[in-house]
């Protein structure tokens, strides 16, 4: 990573979520299941286990349908 600018954070959390296979799952509109592929990487997803703060799969569901993303029939 070049610097810490916010389209750097950008690709190099894209290409983690590519790297745990979860990309798929997410164009698909199965983020429950990209969440739980994703959570050992990230503290904050719900399921981590760090210790930290962790964001309800709801909330974070809710964010996805904001920015447009769509769900697929049996996540909603």
């Amino acid at each position: 990573m070049k610097d810490f600018s916010p389209k750097s954070q950008d690709a190099v959390a894209l290409q983690q979520i590519k790297e745990r296979g979860a990309l798929p799952m997410i164009d698909r509109g199965d983020i429950r299941q990209a969440i739980d592929r994703c959570s050992n990487i990230w503290a904050s997803l719900p399921g981590a286990g760090y210790g930290q703060f962790e964001h309800k799969a709801d909330s974070l569901i809710a964010k996805f349908k904001e920015a447009g993303g769509t769900l697929r029939e049996s996540e909603v």
